[in-house]
């Protein structure tokens, strides 16, 4: 069953997003700044934060066409550029910060061939399957050594060991040990090779990065909305989520949308202090890969007692803490998370990525330089027609074009070509006699003058 890149990679649904809204609660008449990493054309940040009274948004896209939709949607800035660019912004200033890496294509075709790809094998029953045909095995071959002729002195003290009987006690306790033995072998063996799989996938995987740089420009107390596969929620995202967010939610989406994407969205709040306090946590966490994704909102219950088994009930109820992590989406009476106030103002830079050419043009139009320049250094760029004073015949246009002030674009549609003219100073020596016949040295000056000419159809032509 391979996934479609195109439904994987696309947005969530309107559906899923307006749900996922309620879980956000912003703060009254007071300004947020939210920004999406892979804004798209920005309408799911759009459609998450439209009950916020001031809200100012920043999307990161590669595509023109959505960031020109971004910027007539309103948005306050907006990056031409892939998320890994190299980024210059103001460090933990952001109010919410939206993290929705792209999946790689074979990372989909790899993962989407069954459901649930990481649940772990039922060992325990092959295992317990195994070990009594062992058993019962042992004690045929132990009823025919019975039967066989008894060699009296030669039989030794520890062939009499071998042969003793064991108690029923003993025997099971015998067997349920070489049964969680062989069971910690093959599930040690599944990790590591499940491991090997995440070393090879893990050149194609950009979340761990992306998560990293969301949480560097992200405020203490700032809201993660995540969204990424189930089956790539591992080590590479765990440890990051557990050192540095609490109230850790993971919530996958409702079935139908669910089982086209894999889609699971994680809720945390920015730690105000990293801490390394918490590794069983993100172990837990780690393993939400094998999770199946029938289990989300289901607590198992604590059945142990604190007083009468008191290390049976801190693990039940560290495995009720960790599945109430887990849940699935669905309207909200009261938000969860309340995402804190941010002025864009603090907000020194923001850049992603080089400056392309189309917010250099967005820029122009917003600076003075260029109308400065037409002031000061040119009357004809301020005057759309020009008149000259007096005809210019043919001399006065090279002397023009030869001191340079008539470089640059001439003439309009197919007819226009570029003109570009030069006068390089150069300096000559020659032998001359006097008219006393002494032999002299004389240096002259001169200047080589060129005028090229460059057309619509890209051919150069020298004038002169």
């Amino acid at each position: 069953m391979y996934g479609n890149e195109f439904v994987v990679n696309q947005s969530l649904s309107q559906y899923a997003t307006k749900l996922l809204k309620m879980y956000l609660k912003f703060p009254e008449n007071q300004k947020i700044t939210a920004l999406d990493w892979n804004a798209r054309d920005g309408e799911f940040l759009s459609t998450l934060t439209k009950n916020a009274t001031e809200r100012f948004l920043y999307g990161v896209s590669d595509s023109k066409y959505n960031c020109d939709q971004m910027r007539e949607e309103g948005f306050h800035k907006v990056s031409e550029s892939h998320y890994r660019s190299e980024a210059k912004i103001t460090n933990d200033i952001f109010s919410l910060m939206v993290v929705n890496p792209q999946i790689d294509s074979r990372i989909i075709d790899e993962l989407f061939q069954t459901i649930d790809p990481y649940k772990m094998p039922n060992f325990r029953e092959e295992v317990q399957d195994m070990v009594m045909r062992q058993e019962e095995e042992k004690q045929h071959l132990k009823d025919q050594m019975k039967q066989q002729i008894d060699f009296g002195e030669l039989e030794d003290k520890e062939s009499n060991k071998t042969f003793a009987e064991e108690s029923e006690e003993e025997k099971q306790e015998r067997i349920n040990k070489q049964i969680n033995t062989e069971l910690q072998k093959r599930v040690k063996a599944w990790r590591m090779a499940i491991k090997e799989q995440q070393k090879k996938m893990q050149s194609m995987r950009f979340d761990g990065f992306l998560l990293q740089r969301a949480t560097t420009y992200l405020r203490p107390g700032g809201i993660l909305v995540m969204v990424t596969l189930k089956d790539l929620i591992d080590e590479t995202i765990s440890f990051k989520l557990v050192n540095q967010y609490e109230n850790i939610k993971i919530i996958r989406l409702e079935d139908d949308e669910f089982l086209q994407s894999r889609k699971c969205i994680i809720l945390a709040k920015k730690r105000v202090k990293p801490t390394r306090e918490e590794y069983e946590l993100a172990k837990a966490i780690a393993r939400t890969k094998e999770r199946p994704y029938d289990s989300f909102g289901k607590v198992r219950e604590i059945t142990a007692s604190l007083e009468d088994e008191p290390e049976k009930y801190n693990k039940q109820k560290f495995r009720a803490k960790v599945d109430a992590i887990y849940e699935v989406i669905e309207p909200q009476v009261e938000p969860s998370y309340v995402v804190p106030e941010s002025d864009p103002e603090d907000i020194t830079s923001f850049r992603v990525g080089p400056i392309t050419g189309s917010e250099a043009l967005i820029t122009m139009k917003k600076s003075k330089l260029i109308d400065t320049y037409r002031e000061k250094y040119s009357q004809v760029l301020s005057n759309k027609e020009p008149v000259t004073p007096t005809p210019l015949h043919k001399g006065h246009i090279m002397l023009l074009l030869t001191s340079g002030f008539l470089n640059g674009y001439i003439g309009t549609g197919p007819d226009q070509h570029l003109v570009k003219g030069s006068a390089i100073k150069d300096v000559r020596e020659f032998s001359e006699t006097d008219d006393e016949g002494n032999l002299k040295v004389v240096e002259r000056e001169y200047y080589n003058i060129g005028v090229k000419l460059l057309n619509g159809q890209g051919q150069f032509r020298k004038i002169m």
